[in-house]
């Protein structure tokens, strides 16, 4: 039996492996959080928002969970962040912003896009870059990278900066996927559509184009993010899944 298949008498199982959860004050982050955190990891949850309600919440059904401040953005700030953290078994990077008021001949739109892009795409770089060496080390892990349906698409609603930032998420999941795996990581991302957060807050949606009729409630989301970062995951290496309620099937 190879070690990937024997390793845990449950693989679907995250006792004793430490998870840094990005964006995870509210949304995809905090629902991902609290699944690693209910399969028995140790939580830690990164955003620029407060995340102790999202840890409190995690603590009080008996799981393990610290909350820090980080501004995914920033090089330095995400090395030192994971440096105080020490080892990091898994990183699911979910970190996003996405701004509606998107008109691409606008003035500012520019400086809208590089924003965009240095917290969906640069910050996930940057934690993907200081996760790695101890991976390597230890010749095991696991990154999670959320993307999105407008990453696929090109975007139904999303502007043209988050649609870009997401689909180039895409390509990193798979360029890294390539790099990590002979270390024993494996990369790999998730692809949802609308989901029930206060990002959609009163964001029009058709749900009629949605095969199961509604936006995901974001434990749908947070749980195929747990699977990911599992040692079920253990041979699922440079994909996106699609989380989508059957918009896009590929």
């Amino acid at each position: 039996m190879s070690q990937a298949a024997g390793a845990r008498p449950h693989a679907f199982d995250l006792a004793g492996r430490r998870v840094l959860v990005t964006g995870a004050a509210g949304g995809i982050g905090a629902a991902a959080a609290q699944a690693c955190a209910r399969l028995g990891a140790e939580v830690v949850l990164a955003d620029l928002a407060d995340c102790a309600a999202a840890a409190e919440a995690i603590r009080a059904e008996g799981g393990s969970a610290r909350p820090i401040r980080l501004d995914v953005g920033r090089r330095a700030e995400v090395e030192a962040a994971v440096a105080a953290i020490g080892r990091v078994d898994a990183l699911v990077a979910n970190a996003a912003i996405c701004p509606w008021d998107d008109d691409w001949e606008d003035a500012d739109w520019d400086a809208a896009f590089e924003r965009v892009l240095r917290v969906n795409l640069l910050g996930a770089l940057h934690c993907a870059r200081a996760v790695l060496p101890g991976m390597r080390e230890r010749r095991a892990g696991r990154i999670v990278m959320v993307g999105s349906l407008a990453g696929r698409s090109g975007g139904l609603i999303a502007g043209a900066h988050y649609a870009i930032s997401k689909g180039g998420l895409h390509t990193l999941v798979r360029w890294l996927a390539r790099r990590a795996a002979p270390f024993g990581i494996t990369v790999n991302g998730v692809a949802p559509a609308s989901v029930d957060t206060p990002m959609m807050k009163d964001r029009p949606v058709d749900l009629a184009a949605i095969p199961l009729g509604r936006m995901a409630r974001p434990e749908e989301v947070g749980w195929p993010i747990a699977f990911l970062c599992s040692d079920a995951a253990s041979y699922v290496c440079g994909a996106v899944l699609d989380v989508n309620g059957g918009v896009l099937m590929a």
